[in-house]
């Protein structure tokens, strides 16, 4: 598999790869994409996604394209989403962008058309990551978060509990990201990751599951 990666800074495309390889239980080769961009939130995703796909699919033979932006704290994607798309709502406002950018796209002599897999952490990728320690990471737990209740972490929280602080070079990050992935594969809890995000990380697996 070809496969390009188009998040917020390297060690989050880190995390997608890691995440894809073991979600798709084939060969991985990357393709580097990023050359002069620099993202620095989860806007600058949203705002460079179009570039990014002419980019793959005419400048790149990379059949796939995983992108992933932090939910932050815009609406949660719910299942009533797939019919009323909410404009604030990442995973709605990618999905758009990203249906609207491949359709026009052109064919390319010799090449299959690009596929698309979007996932959006809730509320960020670091509560994908510390999913099997942290027992309150979940989509649903973040909704109760946005209707008013209290709950024991924020943003800030989630990157200190992971990293041990909210400053850490992205080396160390991208060291510790991984060792997180490996042990949610050790013990066997990539089941219960979509379980309990459904939507930001379950919809992006089984796109990632049905490529063919």
């Amino acid at each position: 598999m070809k496969v390009a990666f188009f998040s917020e800074s390297k060690a989050d495309e880190t995390v997608l790869k890691h995440f894809v390889e073991e979600l798709s239980e084939e060969g991985l080769e990357e393709k580097d994409i990023r050359k002069n961009l620099q993202f620095r939130s989860s806007s600058s995703v949203i705002k460079y996604l179009p570039v990014v796909i002419r980019s793959v699919h005419y400048n790149s033979d990379a059949e796939f394209l995983v992108v992933s932006s932090d939910s932050d704290d815009t609406p949660v994607h719910i299942a009533q989403h797939k019919t009323i798309k909410n404009e604030q709502c990442h995973l709605c406002c990618l999905q758009i962008i990203a249906q609207k950018s491949l359709a026009e796209l052109q064919e390319s002599p010799g090449k299959q058309m690009l596929k698309v897999a979007i996932g959006v952490p809730v509320p960020a990728i670091e509560a994908w990551l510390l999913f099997g320690k942290n027992p309150h990471v979940s989509e649903h737990y973040w909704i109760r978060f946005q209707n008013g209740e209290k709950i024991t972490y924020d943003r800030k929280k989630l990157k200190t509990e992971l990293y041990g602080g909210e400053h850490v070079p992205e080396a160390q990050r991208i060291e510790i990201s991984i060792k997180a992935i490996q042990r949610i594969v050790e013990n066997q809890l990539l089941e219960g990751l979509e379980k309990e995000f459904p939507q930001g990380f379950g919809t992006m697996a089984d796109k990632v599951r049905n490529w063919k």
